[in-house]
């Protein structure tokens, strides 16, 4: 396995037959950003989380492109944008919709962690098998 995060996307489905294209994973850069959306600094220099902006912040993180349409049924084009523009796009979606949409990118974000946590209980088996075999030998 890799130590570095390799560019991929997914797709998820929403209902209507929409969809949105996500990062299979963030890399540290991402993961960054993401964190810098979601804590604010105090006054005091103390970090606080804004738990207002956490799913916004997450779907901001992840999202890639969708297939989402405008009132007049065409694409709303997403792709590309920096994250403050695409909020603004985002809060212009109907709140349901919004949901769906942070839901879906949550559901995806909580599937990473779980596979993280199976791999990493996975390898610490394999890793404390193979020191004790070399302490025997």
């Amino acid at each position: 396995m890799s130590d570095v995060v390799t560019p991929r996307t997914t797709v998820l489905p929403l209902s209507n037959g929409r969809s949105i294209t996500v990062h299979a994973e963030l890399n540290h850069g991402q993961h960054m950003a993401y964190l810098a959306r979601v804590y604010r600094e105090s006054a005091d220099g103390t970090l606080s989380r804004d738990m207002l902006k956490t799913g916004d912040a997450m779907v901001m993180a992840y999202l890639v492109d969708w297939t989402l349409t405008d009132s007049s049924g065409q694409r709303i084009d997403i792709q590309g944008l920096p994250q403050d523009e695409l909020q603004d796009v985002f809060n212009n979606l109907r709140i349901p919709v919004a949901l769906e949409v942070k839901r879906a990118v949550q559901a995806h974000d909580a599937a990473i962690d779980a596979a993280a946590d199976a791999l990493k209980k996975t390898d610490s088996t394999d890793a404390s098998s193979a020191m004790t075999l070399q302490s025997v030998g």
